[in-house]
C-alpha cells in the first residue's frame, strides 16, 4: 500500500513519540533508585558525624583540662592546679564526713584570705598534701599575722598546727560530685586508661571501618540490583516493541 509524504511523517512522529514514552519509565525508575541510595548514604554519614561529634564533645574538654592542670602543676608546684579560678580536688579521707565523703570530687574556688571567717571550709597545703577542713577559729601569730585554726567535721580535735594565709588554696562553696574522684583516680591507672580511653577509641575506629565497608557492600549490591532491573525493563520493552505489528 503506497503512502503519501504526509502519512509517512505522521507515522514517523508516532514512532518517535512511542520510543520517547517507553524510555520514560526506565529513566524515572533509575532516578528513584539513585535518590533512595543517596538518602541512605546521607543517613549513614549523619549517624557517623553525630557519633564522632559526641566523642569529641566528651573527650576534647577532658584532654584540654588535663593538659591545663598538668602544665599548671609544673609551673606552680606549690599550688593546686586549676582552671578559671576553680581547682578540682579528690577527697582521700573521711575527716569531713558526712558533708564531704571519700572519693568525692570537690571544687575549690580562689578567695581573698582576708574575708575568711569561722565556719568557712578551706583547702590548704600541709607538707605537700591538700587538706580540706573547716575553720574553727581565727587567731594571730607572734608577729601579728592571721592564722586559722582548722578541724575536720568528723574529727574530735582541732588540727595540730594553725594555717597561714600562704598555705590556703581556696574556699569550698559546696560544689562536689560524689564518686567522681574515685573514678578519676582509677582512670589514671594503666587499667583505667585502657578501659576509659584506649578501648572507646578502638571501638569507634572499628565501628567506623565496619560501617564504611558495609556501606560499600550495600552500594555495590544496590548498583547490581539496579542494573539487573534496568536490563529486565529494557528486555521487556524490546519484547513489546517486537510484538507490535
Amino acid at each position: 500500500m503506497p503512502y503519501t509524504g504526509e502519512t509517512m511523517n505522521v507515522r514517523l512522529k508516532h514512532t518517535i513519540a512511542n520510543a520517547f514514552q517507553s524510555s520514560l519509565p526506565e529513566a524515572e525508575y533509575k532516578s528513584r533508585k539513585e535518590n533512595s541510595m543517596s538518602v541512605e548514604r546521607k543517613t549513614s554519614t549523619i549517624v557517623s558525624t553525630v557519633t564522632g561529634a559526641v566523642l569529641c564533645v566528651l573527650l576534647i574538654p577532658v584532654i584540654i583540662i588535663n593538659l591545663i592542670l598538668i602544665v599548671g602543676s609544673y609551673r606552680n608546684p606549690d599550688e593546686l592546679p586549676g582552671v578559671f579560678g576553680i581547682k578540682p580536688a579528690v577527697v582521700l579521707s573521711g575527716s569531713m564526713e558526712p558533708v564531704i565523703r571519700v572519693g568525692d570530687m570537690i571544687f575549690i574556688h580562689n578567695t581573698n584570705t582576708d574575708l575568711l571567717k569561722e565556719g568557712d571550709v578551706i583547702c590548704y597545703l600541709s607538707s605537700g598534701k591538700a587538706i580540706t577542713h573547716r575553720i574553727a577559729g581565727v587567731t594571730e601569730g607572734e608577729e601579728g599575722e592571721v592564722r586559722y585554726v582548722t578541724q575536720g567535721d568528723a574529727n574530735n580535735t582541732e588540727d595540730r598546727l594553725p594555717v597561714t594565709a600562704d598555705q590556703i588554696q581556696g574556699i569550698w562553696k559546696g560544689g562536689r560530685i560524689g564518686g567522681l574522684g574515685s573514678m578519676i583516680l582509677f582512670m589514671q591507672t594503666t587499667t583505667g586508661m585502657i578501659l576509659f580511653i584506649i578501648c572507646p577509641l578502638l571501638l569507634f575506629l572499628l565501628w567506623d571501618i565496619w560501617r564504611r565497608r558495609r556501606a560499600d557492600r550495600e552500594e555495590a549490591a544496590h548498583t547490581a540490583q539496579l542494573e539487573a532491573e534496568l536490563a529486565a525493563l529494557k528486555a521487556e520493552r524490546e519484547g513489546r516493541e517486537g510484538r507490535v505489528p
